[in-house]
């Protein structure tokens, strides 16, 4: 090349046009590039799913954006089966072998790491109970076990019961004047009412007053925030979430931060008195949590949102799927009618111990969470160092690996008519035809040690609100003005929507 071609060629190179020509097309061949690795040679390219959520992580997240991932998801499993690449790097399971592979506890086998990328620390930068390592969360079962046992539940039984019968009372005032009401509304303020009891050792006074209180919808708002932050987190681009996420879901999870601290405040200085949650951590934290063996104020404060979100939010939203499913199921609802009736003649019999006894009432209780699971959203792991094996199949260490929870108890490989609901399959002369049913895929607490440490309050919550309920009053759903209750979108939780409903005190 003589020295003028040689010229001219510098000049062409770094001529604007081209130096813009060359920025603007780099982008786009780091995306093609980015694409082919993708679809062609990234380690999960063999399994199945959409061709444009294995080839980028953007439809994933603009489902989870607009709150449709959870049926997106459970309808990409019923065209590609039991194992779909929702992401280049995440796989969605709904086989319950997914369960024992990755959440059960196995002696010397590391655990699967939640996805830190995902994660979210609460504003004073402290983890809680779901996203704390596993040190910290051990020391926070600890503390709280004793809370969630037989024994402590036993211990709240009067708390229990005075919410649960003052519900009665509200409800018999709506009956008594032939009204309609939202139940969705009267669960969540009986639950919440009960768990700020015994979490913050005051209540909301939600019955009392008859109204919704202001922190209960900025609950969910947090959810919401927590879930949308975490999508612009995973590429290190925080900073934007504020231009997507709703101003009002941002003031709703500060000021529920406010009021949080003042709770948790005021219950510390209550100390080891009241028989609810908090007395064995006060106890433990003495002197500043000198000893390191209880919770700093600040994880108090944490932990203390985090259980009255569990233990009120999917309790609400189960007793509300089951009301919703029973007054479409006219003959279920008179079967389970049938046997708390014929159980118990009066009230007062009814508690917490003496609802065991119905077994029909945990059927239905075990059916809705199967139909309308109260945490909808994908239980997710990152497969450990050195990877792991997830359904017999290795799966590269860094994959993350979901479960699509409605998705699996909506699939016809685990459950026989799995779209209708049957809570005699629950029951242990349940007819034949379910006899195949995978029950093992409906973990509505999920599995291991990290599993649900509020079970046993649950069931208890749902089997004596339900079964006081129906012993005295009868129930009519307003077809027209609920609509199909269960289109709803999610963010972790559903979005629930009013169920109308008009009550009358019970026929003798």
């Amino acid at each position: 090349m003589d020295s003028i071609s040689r010229s001219a060629f510098m000049e062409n190179i770094f001529n604007p046009s081209t130096i813009v020509i060359w920025l603007l097309s780099t982008p786009a061949l780091y995306l093609l590039a980015t694409i082919a690795y993708n679809l062609l040679l990234h380690p999960l390219r063999s399994y199945p799913g959409p061709l444009l959520y294995r080839a980028l992580p953007f439809p994933l997240d603009y489902q989870t954006y607009t709150g449709t991932l959870i049926r997106t998801t459970a309808a990409l499993h019923v065209k590609y089966g039991p194992v779909v690449r929702m992401s280049p790097n995440q796989l969605s399971f709904t086989s319950g072998q997914i369960y024992q592979d990755v959440w059960a506890h196995k002696a010397g086998q590391p655990e699967w790491p939640k996805d830190p990328m995902r994660g979210n620390k609460p504003p004073n930068g402290l983890p809680n109970i779901l996203a704390s390592e596993k040190d910290d969360h051990a020391r926070y079962r600890r503390l709280l076990a004793h809370a969630f046992s037989e024994k402590g539940l036993q211990e709240q039984q009067p708390q229990i019961k005075y919410f649960v019968d003052l519900l009665i009372d509200r409800l018999g005032e709506f009956a008594k004047s032939g009204g309609e009401l939202d139940m969705v509304k009267w669960y969540n303020m009986t639950l919440f009412d009960l768990i700020g009891d015994l979490a913050w050792g005051e209540t909301f006074h939600c019955l009392r007053d008859r109204r919704v209180h202001e922190w209960i919808p900025m609950v969910y708002e947090s959810v919401r925030f927590v879930i949308m932050r975490g999508i612009f987190r995973q590429y290190g681009l925080d900073f934007l979430t504020p231009y997507f996420v709703s101003k009002k879901t941002q003031a709703d999870r500060v000021q529920g931060y406010v009021f949080t601290k003042a709770k948790i405040e005021k219950r510390i200085a209550l100390g080891a008195v009241r028989g609810d949650f908090w007395d064995r951590v006060m106890i433990k934290s003495a002197d500043g949590n000198a000893k390191g063996e209880g919770m700093s104020e600040g994880e108090m404060l944490n932990n203390a949102s985090v259980l009255i979100l569990g233990g009120s939010e999917t309790s609400a939203t189960t007793l509300s799927g089951a009301t919703y499913l029973l007054l479409k199921s006219p003959e279920k609802m008179a079967r389970l009618v049938n046997e708390i009736r014929s159980e118990f003649q009066s009230s007062d019999e009814i508690d917490a111990l003496s609802v065991g006894r119905l077994k029909y009432l945990l059927a239905v209780i075990e059916e809705a969470m199967r139909v309308y699971p109260p945490v909808p959203a994908p239980v997710q792991r990152l497969a450990p160092k050195g990877g792991g094996v997830a359904c017999g199949k290795h799966v590269p260490e860094g994959t993350c690996v979901s479960v699509s929870v409605v998705g699996a108890c909506h699939d016809p490989a685990n459950f026989h008519r799995p779209e209708e609901f049957i809570p005699e399959r629950w029951l242990d002369d349940a007819p034949a035809e379910f006899a195949n049913d995978d029950r093992s895929a409906h973990r509505p607490f999920v599995e291991g040690t990290r599993n649900c440490i509020g079970r046993n309050l649950a069931y208890a919550e749902m089997k004596l609100i339900l079964a006081k309920v129906l012993w005295h009053f009868d129930f009519e759903l307003m077809s027209d003005k609920t609509g199909d209750w269960f289109d709803q979108k999610a963010w972790a939780l559903w979005d629930k929507k009013p169920l109308y409903v008009k009550v009358r005190e019970a026929k003798s």
